[in-house]
């Protein structure tokens, strides 16, 4: 029964799902790091550079 079950899947709408998902993820990323402030961003980039630890979104 579980084999009839597996071979009447069609898995190639997986992948369409897949990948809509990682585009989805994607694009999202992208657009949260371009609604950054350049001050924000400065303060992300600094994070290595500095010995503290600090939340560099409440400062």
């Amino acid at each position: 029964m579980l084999k009839d079950l597996l071979t009447a899947i069609d898995f190639s709408d997986c992948a369409e799902f897949a990948l809509a998902l990682f585009v989805a993820a994607f694009l999202g990323i992208v657009y949260g790091a371009l609604r950054l402030s350049k001050q924000a961003a400065e303060r992300f980039a600094s994070i290595p550079l500095s010995d503290q630890v600090k939340d560099p979104r409440h400062e």
